[in-house]
């Protein structure tokens, strides 16, 4: 049933003591809860073929039109469980995914592979679609904190950015405003299925950060670091379009701290969990990692237009 699954982790799952990550791709035709119910039991008992445990199901969610994610717990002692997520793309279960707390002894058995995300098909697509597929506008952003929100020393904080560069470098918020400003309006869209239209957002252009740190030819991704611990991952030639920002305002005023104070990505061609908040290190790297929600089987880039909200394979 399952050929191979992927481990992978991120800073910011560690810091919720979760030690590692098993991803599992899957193809299977369910017709409801119980079907998936019944696939995550075969599921379990190939992958933990020591654990005498019955999956138990908390909760689930559209993500989108196209695709639900369902939440399940697996008890393994009266304080330890293992978390699933199980994504299900129309009717079809796509992966599964086993978060293992850390000190947690139990047996794992499966096909180790290394996921690569080229075979997640970067297409490459011109344009924006409007309305983008799966999203229903609304009007004010839901603020996410998934991590709480981190406390920050305004007068200590920088901007690092490093890796494959020619020229690393290190900003404060007032180097930032010297670099120079630019706004923009844009639609903002959460890989969840929300939309908010016309978002005014005022920052230094990401082109402008890249032509002082000079990039390497061969860096192919850009990882990106937050103050909690948060982090994702972006293919180059998205994060260097040219509408994207280090942004530092929103609708006029200095960014609120829930928005990300005091520095915030803005990609708009990418879903929102791109769009990192407190943002302390761009770094550039040849080496695809996942970051906190890629951890958790989202997509390597999001494309908003091509409806990336999952990796495939």
């Amino acid at each position: 049933m399952i050929s191979k699954c992927y481990e992978t982790s991120s800073p910011g799952l560690d810091s919720k003591g979760v030690e590692l990550v098993v991803d599992c791709p899957i193809a299977k035709h369910v017709g409801g809860i119980p079907d998936i119910e019944e696939l995550l039991k075969e599921t379990v008992k190939q992958v933990f073929p020591g654990l005498e445990a019955t999956p138990v199901f908390e909760s689930n969610e559209s993500i989108g039109y196209t695709h639900t994610l369902h939440r399940f717990r697996i008890h393994v002692s009266n304080s330890k469980y293992i978390g699933v997520r199980v994504v299900v793309r129309r009717r079809e279960v796509i992966r599964i995914l086993f978060t293992i707390p850390k000190s947690t002894s139990v047996e794992v058995k499966y096909n180790r592979g290394i996921y690569d995300p080229e075979q997640d098909k970067f297409i490459n697509s011109q344009g924006e679609v409007k309305p983008p597929p799966g999203q229903v506008y609304i009007d004010i952003p839901i603020v996410y904190a998934i991590l709480g929100v981190p406390k920050i020393d305004f007068s200590t904080w920088s901007l690092r950015v490093d890796g494959l560069v020619e020229n690393p470098i290190e900003i404060g918020l007032p180097g930032l405003y010297e670099l120079g400003l630019t706004r923009i309006k844009t639609d903002f869209h959460c890989v969840t299925g929300w939309s908010v239209r016309d978002l005014e957002f005022t920052g230094v252009p990401v082109t402008r950060i890249i032509d002082l740190a000079r990039p390497l030819n061969e860096a192919k991704w850009v990882y990106i670091e937050s103050l909690d611990g948060y982090s994702t991952i972006i293919p180059i030639e998205e994060f260097t379009r040219r509408e994207n920002l280090v942004a530092l305002e929103m609708n006029g005023k200095p960014l609120d701290i829930l928005h990300g104070y005091p520095a915030r990505l803005i990609i708009p061609s990418l879903y929102g969990w791109k769009s990192a908040k407190w943002v302390k290190r761009i770094h550039f790297t040849n080496r695809y990692i996942d970051g906190y929600w890629e951890a958790l089987g989202y997509h390597p880039r999001g494309r908003v237009d091509l409806e990336e909200r999952f990796k495939n394979k």
